[in-house]
């Protein structure tokens, strides 16, 4: 959307040629490896809360340098977890952002032109159907859904990055990317705009993805046995691009917007790609972030304290359990010496006064321990909002109409407001944006066919607009007052119809029509609902007219009958009538 990017593109510096900055790159190497040094230091307090999380909540969520994540895959992470609830809230939490900020089986924004008169131009408002078609076509054909849920699932960390890479099969592609494998820098606006991670790759991957020229010796050896045992590490930085020269005509990778470098981490060899972006490629959805913090807080933060008391009484309270089920036993050393069988029915051969007893007696009562551990339950869920996308299925009022639950749901889902609200601006926002301008530059979405309108088009601005289930959640309100509004008029009409001059039906339309995201193919233009305004008082006018005639005709009917009969008794001969005739004439 070049219109939309348009406005963030800050000056270009001095002009540097394309030769020069690819040496001066090379020669900044280091600038850049110390960059990064700083980035993970900036992190480290980050890391001890995120493995805190992970540790006691979401177990298979994050990876770690300094763990056994990257060299047993397959190995049990939950060895802190006795009781599931926060991951099975975390489940909720993302199905629920999922179906309720950006649902598959339904369209969840729009594109519309921020100039009115665009707004309500037939082909332009069409124009931009099409093209918002084309892109949630590509949306559902990617790997968009899936990414997304991953990275909804990230979310209780606190952030969530999201690459978009365009693709040759499916227009783009996008890639997760879990905690622990990245490092995040603010720009002056608090928005993120410098991002590193750290990839393993083979000597094959790196040669199918760099070329095996750029390879060191060392690695394009490991070609010739295969190149898939050995993984090296392998850096990515993306970053503002100080030398970004918009008004260039022929738009390079090393003057665009944002730059992008990859290098080995082993050796000193120069960079093995350097590229650029000309929009941000890697959108992050954070959770809260207070002042100007580069990384968010998400409910795994809050539900950490809880998340560890719950583990700690559900581990006493298996161990109460199984001490009143299988209590340890105390016996003579005689008859421990041959052996106690604690099978059921089975039987102990004891010398007399040698019982076999339990050490101790355990009598617990479990009812005020399982009640702590319900409410720390609770406590969880409430803060993943999982009791928020789960209420329908707790409404203890079945009698309510569909109406009345979907306004309940709405109004508990309004909570979420400033989550949706970052969410939008920081991350689906340029998720879109993205999208759009690779498909733009790839030259699949439809222009206008008409010069004039294209020309018009080219100087105006698109903007989005959200019409998922938790976005009108937040518009609930403005349209519950037109509804409630109207309903109002139409009562009082009953009583004194004049009650309906003080509303402007078609604005009102209007107004409802924008909240709800109604597609702009479905409501006329104001030119065509004039028209059909004058017609419709016009064909009044004429039926008007033909009931006055009619009204006329019906009042000269019975005069001209009473002529006639007077007539006609003259005619008979009556002197009289004929007389009074004669002096009317």
């Amino acid at each position: 959307m070049q219109d939309i990017e348009a406005n963030q593109r800050a000056p270009a510096t001095s002009f540097v040629t394309t030769s020069d900055m690819a040496l001066k790159l090379q020669l900044d190497k280091k600038k850049y490896k110390s960059k990064v040094r700083q980035m993970e230091e900036n992190r480290q307090d980050y890391l001890k809360r995120w493995k805190a999380i992970r540790d006691y909540q979401l177990p298979y969520i994050g990876c770690f340098d300094d763990t056994a994540d990257t060299t047993d895959y397959a190995r049990r992470r939950d060895t802190n977890i006795y009781h599931s609830v926060a991951w099975q809230a975390n489940q909720s939490f993302a199905a629920g952002v999922m179906s309720g900020l950006t649902p598959p089986s339904r369209q969840w924004f729009r594109l519309i032109w921020s100039n009115d008169t665009m707004k309500n131009h037939p082909e332009a408002g069409e124009l931009l159907d099409k093209r918002m078609n084309i892109l949630q076509d590509v949306l559902l054909k990617s790997n968009f859904y899936n990414a997304i849920h991953s990275s909804y699932l990230e979310l209780a960390f606190g952030q969530a990055p999201l690459a978009i890479f365009q693709d040759a099969d499916t227009g783009v592609h996008f890639v997760p990317f879990t905690v622990g494998t990245y490092m995040m820098e603010n720009g002056p606006d608090g928005i993120v705009d410098t991002f590193c991670t750290k990839y393993e790759m083979t000597a094959r991957q790196l040669a199918d993805k760099f070329g095996a020229d750029r390879l060191p010796s060392s690695i394009r050896a490991e070609l010739e046995n295969g190149g898939v045992k050995t993984k090296h590490k392998l850096w990515w930085l993306v970053e503002p691009n100080r030398f970004h020269d918009r008004n260039k005509e022929v738009m390079d990778k090393y003057h665009m917007k944002y730059l992008s470098l990859y290098w080995l981490e082993e050796g000193e060899k120069d960079f093995l790609d350097i590229g650029g972006f000309q929009e941000w490629p890697i959108p992050v959805a954070r959770y809260l972030v207070t002042g100007n913090e580069t990384y968010g807080k998400g409910p795994g933060w809050f539900a950490e304290g809880d998340s560890k008391g719950l583990q700690k009484l559900e581990k006493d309270d298996i161990i109460a359990v199984e001490l009143g089920i299988n209590p340890p036993m105390a016996a003579s050393a005689t008859t421990a010496k041959q052996g106690i069988n604690l099978t059921p029915g089975s039987y102990t051969v004891v010398e007399r006064n040698e019982p076999v007893t339990p050490l101790f007696n355990v009598n617990v009562n479990l009812q005020h321990l399982q009640e702590k551990i319900l409410d720390l339950q609770d406590r969880i869920k409430r803060a993943y909002s999982a009791d928020l996308f789960m209420m329908l299925e707790r409404l203890e009022d079945k009698s309510m109409t569909a109406q009345e639950v979907l306004q309940r749901k709405q109004e508990q889902l309004q909570q979420l407001g400033p989550v949706v609200q970052r969410l939008q601006f920081e991350f689906l926002r340029k998720i879109i944006e993205r999208v759009y301008n690779i498909l733009d530059r790839a030259g699949i979405l439809p222009q206008p066919e008409d010069a004039e309108l294209a020309l018009a088009l080219s100087q105006e601005e698109v903007t989005i607009e959200y019409i998922s289930p938790l976005a009108q959640a937040q518009k609930m309100a403005g349209m519950t007052n037109i509804e409630q509004a109207i309903a109002f008029t139409g009562q009082l009409a009953q009583f004194d119809q004049s009650v309906l001059d003080k509303i402007d039906f078609a604005k009102t339309i209007d107004s409802y029509f924008d909240m709800v995201g109604a597609p702009a193919s479905i409501k006329r233009t104001e030119e065509e609902y004039e028209a059909i305004q004058q017609q419709k008082a016009q064909a009044m006018a004429e039926a008007k007219q033909q009931e006055q005639m009619a009204q006329a005709v019906q009042m000269a009917a019975p005069a001209a009958q009473a002529a006639k009969n007077i007539t006609e008794a003259a005619n008979d001969g009556n002197p009289a009538l004929q007389e009074w005739l004669g002096g009317m004439m």
